[in-house]
């Protein structure tokens, strides 16, 4: 199986997640690429970009929205890892996304990261901006 450049950078966040001592299970949640469902019950949605450099900025389809809108309706809990190149992995809940994104929209929307030097992650999106830093 050749390996795809988007393996790799989906790689670095799913690693975080199987290091962790709550880790039990990952498995695929629907056919669409990025799309996890880590110990049972909480989805996890994997974008990346690749340059080495803040700021990042990440694009997501209508697809990608309605995808995660549907998951946090049904109530379930949602996160969207965020892959900055080689530097960081910024993971947002289902409240910081619905900060930033307007998940009831039918458009492409963004998310930016931003990362002062030697600081934490400084989150905008299409909808607004987090109050807070999000840690690396």
């Amino acid at each position: 199986m050749q390996i795809q450049e988007q393996d790799i950078f989906h790689g670095a966040a799913l690693t975080q997640i199987v290091e962790h001592k709550s880790f039990k299970a990952l498995n695929r949640a629907t056919a669409k690429y990025g799309h996890y469902l880590v110990n049972t019950d909480r989805h996890v949605f994997v974008k990346y970009r690749k340059p080495n450099r803040s700021p990042w900025q990440h694009t997501l389809s209508e697809d990608n929205i309605a995808g995660i809108s549907a998951e946090i309706t049904n109530g379930h809990a949602v996160f969207l890892c965020l892959v900055c190149g080689t530097t960081t992995v910024c993971a947002l809940n289902s409240t910081e996304i619905g900060t930033i994104l307007d998940l009831g929209g039918s458009r492409q929307q963004w998310i930016r990261i931003e990362i002062p030097k030697g600081g934490s992650c400084h989150v905008s999106g299409s909808k607004g901006k987090l109050k807070r830093t999000v840690p690396h």
